[in-house]
């Protein structure tokens, strides 16, 4: 297998709207992937053998992604984070939507469930 790859350094962008406004979910940098994956291992439960063994801690499990990725287009065209305690207050279909398609957009979700997440989300 000696195919060349080919990359776009442009980061990945999706328009949302939220109650009118406009906002962007943003595909992370590696570096802030890897701070999430940080942040998700200090969650985990990890057994005897070094495995994982489930989550701890589900607070703001899904919020904490889409703070990180999710921005609010002012009326300037410039962005501004969205606070993880403002996304928190939103309705749990919305928060998990954006999530999923997140965790697609900066390749955090299962490859063989990418297709699906993208039609979903």
């Amino acid at each position: 297998m000696n195919d060349e790859l080919v990359f776009d350094l442009t980061r990945q962008e999706v328009p949302v709207k939220i109650a009118g406004d406009n906002y962007k979910l943003v595909e992370l940098t590696g570096k802030e992937r890897d701070a999430y994956f940080n942040t998700m291992g200090t969650r985990l439960r990890i057994n005897p053998d070094g495995k994982s063994a489930g989550v701890k801690d589900f607070d703001g499990l899904e919020g904490s992604l889409v703070a990180a990725s999710l921005k609010r287009v002012l009326a300037d065209g410039t962005v501004a984070p969205v606070a993880q305690e403002v996304i928190q207050a939103w309705p749990a279909r919305v928060v998990n939507a954006l999530f999923k398609r997140a965790q697609v957009l900066s390749a955090l979700a299962d490859e063989k469930k990418n297709g699906d997440e993208e039609k979903n989300a």
